[in-house]
């Protein structure tokens, strides 16, 4: 079941939304207590979920059976308009998919109250990054670990067959869906900087820094091979309980990433627009060494008057240091030849997902169907260690689907259309966002000087929206080298993750 029936192929996104709207409904503040009406009932605001730049998340008591859903407001103006007008048409697509088969989160309806943009969804328990901040961020167990991964990259998977990206795979956007009945089931939230593979462009400003990708960093074409570097980082951080590379920019990101990893390959390097804000070019050489080299921290600030910030608490000269983090106490020889043998299989699959060349890089597919997801390394060892018989017990648990049915009866009828509250004469006012895109600039072109202030409209140019995070805002800082104007967006500092205790 897909929780509602929409026809994926209309030409205009169903939404209420308009930029003339506001002649009509004027925006207001939102308080707990209030109610949100769309056309055929009416929520009362019980608590705030989370807010950001744009709006609130809400959980709303639905009035007369007081069914709990979940509530987007989005600021309805300027341009969260188009980025909420894009949001839905790709939670419009993901209508062909089973949010429970998938991992996915339930979207039922859109409608606008108190000028507000309203996008109603299941109701989640909490997110990855609040259950790991209410375990001090100590680091989970890779029996833990695997039902988390495997689901994301179900979800991923799926997401490909449909052609969506998700651009924004992180901590905060993945829900466990109720940790106490269903321990580790998770789901997939925010499609709000989702787009299309064919309508992915270089230059777009995507990814929360943390988990954002070489190609990114880089100003590369991109595919949905993103997420899965982003997935990478992830399943990192559950494992140490900190954040893999936690630059507060992207020079100290590409520093962490080429220490960890060794830098990005020439040939990509060559093609990159990006290439000289991290990297100076060597003099020809006729003995087969590298082009480019990373900027020293002192060449970079001199370059762009930006000081570089050594924050990583764990530092990695190899992705395989990730088999000396954390000890195996197992007193039983069995559990303890176990585990080191699924240490062995994580740090495999993360190598995978985080090739630097994302041509390289693992698939959500191969994920499912590799040795730590399916267990076949551990399959002998079931009869004498009780850490395989909790893996196998922990991932049969939380493979077994929860139907549909209670949640979609739950919001039956004209609840469940996306199109409830939506006038037509507002859908009539907004053309379907492939529309706009067909003028843009076509997959692989580049902007020639992306160090300049050019940069900063690549985005838009583009057809691709661009979100600015509360822990992600960007400093515009300018310094003139060589007769040209660099400029380097800096976000303002993240708050990474305690690491876990005694490291």
């Amino acid at each position: 079941m897909n929780g509602g029936s929409i026809n994926p192929g209309r030409s205009h996104i169903c939404v209420a939304m308009a930029s003339d709207m506001t002649s009509t409904a004027t925006a207001k503040e939102v308080n707990i207590g209030d109610l949100l009406t769309s056309r055929s009932s009416t929520y009362q605001v019980q608590s705030f979920l989370g807010q950001g730049t744009s709006g609130k998340v809400a959980k709303c008591a639905r009035i007369g059976d007081k069914k709990t859903v979940a509530i987007k407001m989005i600021k309805n103006h300027g341009s969260n308009i188009q980025m909420a007008k894009e949001e839905v048409a790709t939670l419009i697509k993901l209508k062909s998919l089973d949010p429970d088969k998938c991992n996915l989160i339930c979207w039922h309806q859109d409608f606008v109250s108190k000028g507000q943009i309203c996008l109603m969804f299941e109701h989640l328990d909490k997110s990855l990054f609040d259950f790991m901040k209410g375990r001090n961020f100590q680091p989970l167990p890779l029996m833990e670990i695997r039902p988390i991964v495997q689901q994301l990259a179900n979800a991923l998977n799926n997401l490909k067959t449909v052609g969506v990206i998700h651009a924004d795979l992180k901590l905060e956007n993945v829900m466990l869906v109720n940790h106490a009945q269903e321990p580790f089931r998770v789901k997939l939230i925010d499609f709000g900087l989702a787009c299309k593979v064919s309508a992915a462009r270089p230059g777009a400003h995507i990814q929360t820094r943390p988990y954002r990708s070489p190609e990114i960093i880089l100003g590369l074409p991109f595919t949905e091979a993103i997420d899965m570097w982003s997935l990478g980082c992830l399943a990192a951080s559950l494992y140490t309980g900190t954040l893999m590379y936690p630059g507060l920019n992207e020079y100290d990101m590409m520093w962490y990433i080429v220490e960890t990893q060794g830098q990005p390959p020439d040939n990509l390097l060559d093609l990159a627009p990006k290439t000289a804000c991290f990297f100076k070019r060597l003099p020809d050489s006729t003995t087969g060494g590298k082009k480019y080299q990373l900027l020293t921290r002192e060449e970079f600030k001199a370059k762009t008057g930006i000081q570089p910030m050594a924050n990583r608490r764990m530092k990695f000269r190899s992705l395989h240091d990730l088999l000396r983090v954390r000890v195996i106490n197992s007193q039983n020889p069995a559990d303890r030849a176990a585990e080191k043998a699924d240490l062995r299989m994580f740090v495999d699959m993360l190598v995978g997902m985080l090739q630097i060349d994302a041509a390289k890089r693992i698939t959500p597919h191969q994920v499912l169907e590799h040795p730590f997801i399916n267990m076949g390394h551990l399959v002998s060892m079931k009869s004498g260690s009780s850490y395989v018989k909790s893996s196998y017990e922990i991932m049969e648990a939380c493979q077994k689907k929860t139907t549909t049915s209670s949640r979609v009866s739950s919001l039956s009828g004209s609840q469940q259309q996306p199109l409830s509250g939506t006038s037509h004469r507002v859908r009539q006012n907004l053309p379907h966002p492939s529309a706009e895109r067909r003028s843009q600039t076509q997959p692989g072109n580049i902007h020639p000087r992306p160090c300049t202030s050019a940069q900063t409209t690549s985005s838009a140019k583009s057809g691709m929206k661009r979100k600015i995070y509360e822990e992600d805002e960007t400093l515009h800082l300018a310094k003139r080298v060589k007769t040209e104007s660099h400029r380097f967006w800096i976000p303002l500092p993240a708050h990474p993750p305690r690491p876990f205790s005694g490291f």
